[in-house]
């Protein structure tokens, strides 16, 4: 089994049950992107990253192989709860910096030791910072 498979069927059983927990917990966001093929709303679990009220990065430790990155690119409209509020915006994945990634928790950074494959900074710009 490669680190890649591995890591994805960690998520495949992680996910389901931090999904109810994230948007509310200080350390998780939701975020929502519409399927690429389905047109179906997709709730994925992320750590949580700097916010401004203007703009949020994440960190998508498997890059463009993510499932919610095809998505973004088919449609970057996205959605992302965050202490049980959710926020619209933009999204885009940009490749990390060490000054960026030292943005981050050691918990959001601990994803890329982990089980990082090719990383990206997913990046989500506000309209106005309001709540949805």
């Amino acid at each position: 089994m490669t680190r890649k498979s591995a890591a994805r069927r960690f998520w495949k059983v992680l996910n389901p049950l931090a999904r109810p927990l994230a948007g509310f917990l200080p350390w998780w966001v939701l975020l929502e992107t519409t399927g690429r093929r389905t047109g179906k709303r997709r709730l994925t679990p992320l750590a949580n990253g700097p916010f401004d009220g203007q703009v949020a990065l994440l960190i998508a430790v498997h890059g463009d192989d993510s499932a919610f990155a095809h998505n973004i690119a088919a449609d970057p409209h996205v959605r992302l709860k965050r202490r049980g509020r959710w926020h619209a915006g933009t999204a885009s994945l940009i490749e990390p910096d060490a000054q960026t990634l030292q943005r981050f928790s050691r918990y959001a950074r601990s994803g890329i030791r982990t089980f990082g494959d090719a990383p990206k900074i997913v990046r989500i710009q506000f309209g106005n910072g309001e709540a949805t």
